[in-house]
């Protein structure tokens, strides 16, 4: 459970800063000219609780195939998506800027799942490689010993 906690405070981090970026360009194309107060700065952290929802909640007890983690990874970006849309847009009348709008949101939620998935991986490749050469080091300082 430690673990897991872990990961997603190191998740949350990550989504945090993609969603500053996400906003930081969006806005720059899409309104260049507004300007926002500090309360701007709470947005990011605020969606970036809503994408760990998923994340924070499910976990698997055994390990997951690619197709079964390529799945879930999928469920909960849809998820994550929805819950934006709904917070965003709730109760708004559809119009062609808000069209638009949603549009670029979705195709940031995806670049943002997809590079929080690439850094994970990159992370987790890291301690992998740093536990792998630790153990070997133990081995061969066992082996000596003997």
């Amino acid at each position: 459970m430690k673990e897991h906690l872990k990961e997603c405070l190191r998740n949350f981090f990550i989504i945090v800063t993609c969603i500053n970026v996400a906003m930081f360009v969006l806005g720059s194309i899409l309104a260049p000219d507004q300007r926002f107060g500090y309360e701007a700065f709470v947005y990011p952290i605020f969606y970036a609780a809503l994408a760990s929802i998923p994340t924070f909640f499910v976990s698997a007890k055994r390990v997951l195939s690619v197709k079964q983690l390529l799945f879930r990874e999928v469920l909960g970006m849809i998820i994550v998506m929805a819950l934006l849309f709904v917070v965003m847009f709730g109760g708004r009348p559809i119009t062609h800027e808000i069209i638009i709008i949603a549009v670029s949101v979705a195709v940031s939620v995806v670049v943002i799942f997809a590079a929080v998935n690439a850094i994970t991986w990159i992370l987790d490749s890291k301690t992998a490689q740093d536990m792998t050469a630790d153990l070997k080091a133990l081995q061969e300082n066992a082996g000596v010993e003997e």
